[in-house]
């Protein structure tokens, strides 16, 4: 026997397809004739007889048709085949992102502008960075774009890696002065007025437990390091760079909105920073969406400012000890209920002339659903993203989503 075949491909063991046949077909006929009795009978045997005989030859084409395959398939071939299936190349090991405590480059006090992905918070979860979709890049990209001298730092509220190759976050990191880092929540609260607090678990009860955890982080952040917090849905139309730190906007006649804030690292900023940790683990309550945020800097602006008026706030730093409440029309011009204006063309002129003075404009990501745009879109939004994120708009292809 060959030794090479490990199969039954002696051809002393492989009968021949004629011989076969004539062989199966005398042991049928042999079998059945006592009961062929009529015409009918006989008819209908031969017919099952050459059903399987055919069945048979077929069979065996097959089977010599696979050991022939065998045969001729190289030795170590044959080992990868039966023993370790087939064989893949394997990808490049994804890079971990670092930790902002623990990396040697940290942010720059007070110089700094900070975006942060909370929505990947979970006990022992990984976030891949291919999550960031072009709407979530573009104020990115817009931040770095428009203030050259300040850093941006992206922090991920959880362990993060990223892929080798990654269109859009190849895009942001092709700009020198931004970065991406991740942050543990334990660790990034020491040392923090909320450090006790959080650890009693109470945040973790919150009915609304993303948008608490984001409120508390970007208070976190600018009590460490002081500088601009953004949302990443804040698209910046002009620089920072020359507007004092200690800032906020009005986001209606009644409200401050707490998705643009900036403190100073130090001083008078660094104990506002202090004041507003305070009060959201005295005043915190888990099943009020905006109780622990926007309603969080009204409490703690309307003590240092002497009102809860706050028409009364707006571009008064005065009043409010050089702490400035921008008004509606610098970040909040558009509100939510109108969000659509961004996207409809016939909407766009209008939009735009609204805008023309703003410094930024939020586009309310959480509720928005026109996602994705053609590229040639005439919409206002689009016409933004050309100018503030050009390259972003580059790497989506046709459709910006």
């Amino acid at each position: 026997m060959d030794h090479n075949c490990p199969y039954r491909c002696n051809s002393k063991l492989v009968l021949s397809l004629p011989s076969f046949s004539i062989m199966m077909f005398s042991r049928l006929k042999s079998r059945l004739s006592p009961y062929l009795i009529n015409k009918r009978h006989l008819v209908l045997v031969i017919v099952v007889c050459v059903v399987f005989v055919y069945s048979s030859m077929i069979l065996i084409l097959n089977e010599r048709k696979f050991l022939k395959n065998i045969m001729d398939t190289p030795e170590k071939n044959k080992r990868e085949t039966f023993v370790s299936g087939p064989q893949h190349a394997e990808e490049p090991a994804p890079t971990i992102i670092e930790d902002i405590l623990l990396s040697s480059s940290k942010p720059p006090p007070g110089r700094t502008i900070f975006f942060i992905e909370s929505s990947c918070y979970r006990s022992g979860s990984q976030y891949n960075m291919s999550n960031i979709k072009a709407h979530q890049a573009c104020p990115i990209e817009s931040a770095a774009l428009h203030n050259p001298s300040f850093q941006v730092f992206v922090l991920f509220a959880c362990p993060t890696h990223r892929n080798k190759s990654m269109p859009i976050i190849d895009a942001l990191q092709s700009y020198k002065n931004l970065h991406f880092r991740s942050l543990n929540l334990d660790r990034y609260a020491e040392d923090t007025p909320i450090a006790d607090w959080l650890k009693k678990g109470d945040l973790f009860k919150s009915r609304y437990l993303m948008f608490h955890l984001s409120d508390l982080l970007r208070l976190i952040t600018l009590y460490r390091f002081g500088g601009v917090y953004l949302d990443m849905d804040v698209l910046q139309l002009h620089s920072l760079e020359d507007e004092p730190l200690n800032y906020a906007g009005a986001e209606r006649a009644d409200s401050i909105g707490n998705s643009v804030i900036s403190l100073e690292p130090n001083g008078f900023g660094h104990q506002l920073g202090e004041l507003f940790l305070q009060d959201f683990h005295v005043n915190y309550k888990g099943d009020a969406w905006a109780h622990n945020g926007p309603m969080g800097l009204v409490r703690v602006l309307s003590e240092i400012c002497g009102t809860n008026n706050v028409t009364l706030m707006v571009n008064n730093r005065k009043r409010c000890l050089g702490f400035k409440v921008f008004d509606v029309n610098a970040f909040y011009e558009v509100p939510w209920t109108q969000w659509q204006l961004f996207f409809k063309p016939e909407n766009s002129t209008e939009t735009l002339a609204r805008t023309k003075t703003s410094r930024m404009v939020h586009i309310w990501n959480h509720i928005v659903t026109k996602w994705p745009l053609k590229i040639d879109s005439k919409s206002a939004y689009m016409h933004w993203a050309a100018q503030h994120c050009p390259r972003v708009v580059a790497a989506t292809g046709e459709l910006f989503y």
